[in-house]
């Protein structure tokens, strides 16, 4: 946190962990209390980003119930929530069409409240919904699809809020995938004018 005060985010991104087979009752006062000391200490005017989880094996805050009750917990402003678009399909909420991702907003309101959604990784997924595996892969071309992320940004809930990608680079014939690349950004940026939005 004092180093991202150096640079000039609004904020951390950060996984909330493992329960590590104690399950998530035992381990919540131990992570609001972690989260709760980060914030204390941190210089004013940052925020923490809870990210949600892929459900896989001991991760808490897979459903949006475990997040909501670390936020009420905290009780801090500056504590505030990235969603995973790949780690909420894989934990069980359907992206891909507008009735699951509306029936996920409605969720996500009542256990967490929607205006403590600071971003979004728009997240395609290697791995069908509800197989709890965490496995991000090119946009558009995993089981979210163009179609899910259109369904994603026709949804006002998301529309002032900031996409990062954290998807592989399309490789070429003589290199490795590097990461987020100017392709998958344009991919984005055509679904969204697809929509008659601003880019």
């Amino acid at each position: 946190m004092e180093l991202a005060a150096t640079i000039g985010p609004n904020g951390v991104n950060f996984h909330p962990g493992s329960h590590g087979g104690a399950g998530y009752n035992a381990i919540f006062p131990q992570a609001v209390s972690a989260i709760q000391r980060v914030l204390e200490r941190s210089p004013q005017g940052l925020c923490l980003l809870l990210e949600n989880m892929a459900h896989m094996g001991r991760h808490i805050s897979a459903i949006f119930n475990e997040l909501g009750r670390i936020l009420r917990a905290v009780d801090s402003s500056r504590l505030r929530v990235c969603l995973d678009t790949q780690h909420a399909f894989v934990a069980g909420y359907d992206l891909t069409t507008k009735p699951g991702i509306d029936a996920m907003i409605d969720e996500f309101d009542r256990d967490v409240v929607v205006n403590s959604l600071s971003a979004l990784h728009a997240n395609d997924s290697k791995r069908p919904c509800v197989s709890s595996v965490g496995r991000h892969d090119y946009t558009g071309e995993g089981f979210i699809s163009e179609e899910g992320f259109a369904a994603i940004m026709g949804n006002e809930a998301f529309h002032d809020v900031p996409f990062l990608l954290e998807v592989p680079g399309f490789a070429s014939l003589y290199e490795k995938a590097k990461g987020p690349d100017r392709k998958n950004i344009d991919i984005l940026k055509n679904i969204h004018q697809s929509l008659g939005m601003a880019a």
